[in-house]
Order: C-alpha cells, then structure tokens, then sequence
C-alpha cells in the first residue's frame, strides 16, 4: 500500500506548532506511517505500543488513552506528535508536569487523590510483570512450546515466591507510600503536585521520548 506524503502546508505548520524541526517532522511522519500496517491514517494501541518508550513503560495504555482525546486509543497523525510533543527534550518542564498530572489523575476530577495514588503505584510495582507478559507475546511468534515451556519455568524460578511480596504485603507497602504523598487524603492539587515534580531531579529525563 503506498503511503501518502507529507504536504508543505501540513510541514509548515507542524514545524509551526510543535517543538520540532522539518528534518524530525518529516522522521515521525515516516515513523507513523511504518506502524501503520493497516493504512488506516490511524494507529490503534498495538501499533502506538512499538514505540521503545511506551513499550517499557506501565502508562503506556493510559498515556495513549489521553492523547487519543476521545478515549478510544486510536491516534491521528496529529494526535501522535502532539504526544511526541509533550515527551520532548525541547518541552517545557511545566507543560511536562501538566500532562503527567493528567496520567495520575485518572478520575478526572483535577486531583491526584488517595485512590489515583494507590492506582499509580500498582501499575508500577507490577511493571516488570507486564514486561515480561509482553516479551512472551512477541516469543510466541518465534519460538516452539518447548521454548516457551522451558522459558517460563526460568521466569518462575528467577522471580520465586519467596523473593516476591504477597498481595496483602503489596497492599501494605502501597498505602504507606500513599500516606508519605499524600498525609491529610485530601488528594494533591496540581500545585501540590508541580511542587513534588519540581523536587524530582530525573522528571524531565524519564518524560522523554526519542525521535
């Protein structure tokens, strides 16, 4: 299938619009179109998901939620670099805090409270599970069930039950970290918020994708 080109206008105004030059809009242009198995003009969220960073990451399915607008995780052109807009070197640390305020903020209601916090955390004490879920996916393709039989008893015995923390431990751990965020359980407003980003040293680092 031959994959449109770029118009001038559009380059022009990508250029215009976003902290990108002509050479990087042109790249994720070709970038988009190369996930974009099916032509659509849309990348659902299997296709966003091959971006390295979104791969390794535990948001990845809310960040590709949110910049989708509509909720539906298919991503336009548009709506894919003004995510990549957002996870550049070139973006602001507050327009940075704005959105990773949006990721915790998973109800809603413009507070980080104690229920956003406790969900946040879950999906980063189980990110390492979600990782090697997705490594066995891709391994199906590629290798025999001998393979992944012998593959996934490696697994169990590198993460043995006794090094591991039960769910009612996970749980403890999760609320203590809650409470140390947020004391009084009232939820962090995006002050509150922007003042604990503003103490993180590695925020901009880690809200970063490459082009």
């Amino acid at each position: 299938m031959v994959k449109r080109k770029i118009l001038k206008a559009e380059l022009r105004r990508y250029i215009r619009d976003t902290p990108f030059t002509r050479d990087e809009v042109q790249r994720l242009w070709n970038r988009f179109n190369q996930m974009d198995i099916d032509g659509r003009g849309q990348l659902n969220y299997q296709e966003t998901a091959r971006v390295d960073e979104l791969r390794c990451n535990p948001f990845s399915a809310r960040i590709v939620y949110l910049f989708s607008e509509d909720g539906s995780g298919e991503l336009t052109f548009q709506k894919f670099i003004n995510m990549m807009s957002v996870f550049s070197g070139r973006t602001s640390r507050q327009t940075k805090a704005v959105w990773a305020f949006a990721l915790w903020d998973f109800d809603g209601d413009d507070l980080v409270g104690p229920r956003d916090i406790k969900k946040g955390l879950h999906m980063l004490a189980n990110a390492d599970v979600k990782i090697l879920e997705d490594e066995q996916d891709e391994e199906k393709d590629e290798q025999t069930d001998i393979d992944l039989e012998a593959n996934r008893k490696k697994r169990v015995k590198k993460h043995d039950k006794t090094d591991t923390l039960t769910s009612e431990q996970m749980n403890q751990v999760l609320e203590r970290i809650a409470e140390e965020i947020d004391p009084e359980g009232t939820g962090l407003s995006f002050d509150d918020f922007l003042s604990i980003v503003s103490r993180m040293p590695d925020f901009i680092t880690n809200f970063r994708m490459a082009v």
